[in-house]
């Protein structure tokens, strides 16, 4: 999870993000055999640790699968990956496959040792890099734990690219002006959690254009 204004800023710095291009050209690097990343990502190790990192907690996790409505169909993604407890959740409940982005390059191993020890190296993909230029066309739902701002820049790209149907759940932060079709509030000991979801409709489709 990326929750912070200053978090936002960190990920443009770094990575020379600006307002999202429908067009930008994947340039996340796959995880595979030893999960080991190479010397590139050497410079951009520590990331997270400026601002803090947080996963969402395990109690709210069945929760955010049950509001996707996860089927056996399903292609999940989530940019901001964490340590892939979302989408290893997601296929145990049936999607078919998933993909997860992480910007930090030691989540991003994190993620995929946690991907082997699960088992499901053959049905979710780690990579590390920029989430905003990851092709989401195949996806048919969407998991976010990163804040409004990145909401807000991933909201065109989401209306673009995700195919009618398509369901979109949010940890804690909104749209802006797009209005969730539901809300759910988890109630932890350490805090409430609101979780949204919204559908990618004609009506959608029709505002991306």
């Amino acid at each position: 999870m990326r929750s912070l204004a200053v978090a936002f800023s960190l990920v443009i710095g770094a990575f020379g993000l600006c307002a999202p291009d429908i067009s930008a050209q994947d340039s996340t690097i796959r995880l595979e055999g030893d999960g080991r990343l190479g010397a590139a990502a050497d410079d951009y190790r520590g990331t997270s640790s400026a601002y803090g990192y947080e996963g969402t907690p395990p109690s709210v996790v069945p929760a955010m699968i049950e509001l996707a409505g996860i089927n056996a169909e399903d292609v999940v993604y989530e940019p901001g990956c964490g340590d892939a407890r979302v989408l290893i959740a997601a296929i145990k409940a049936g999607a078919r496959k998933g993909l997860g982005v992480d910007i930090d390059p030691d989540l991003a191993e994190v993620a995929y040792a946690e991907v082997k020890k699960a088992q499901l190296t053959d049905r979710i993909e780690i990579r590390w890099g920029n989430a905003l230029g990851v092709d989401m066309s195949d996806a048919t739902v969407v998991f976010l734990f990163m804040g409004e701002p990145f909401n807000l820049v991933m909201r065109p790209l989401l209306w673009k690219q995700l195919p009618r149907g398509a369901r979109v759940v949010s940890n804690d932060f909104g749209m802006g002006d797009w209005k969730p079709d539901r809300t759910v509030r988890i109630e932890t000991p350490g805090r409430t959690y609101v979780l949204y979801r919204w559908t990618i409709t004609d009506e959608v489709k029709n505002r991306a254009q």
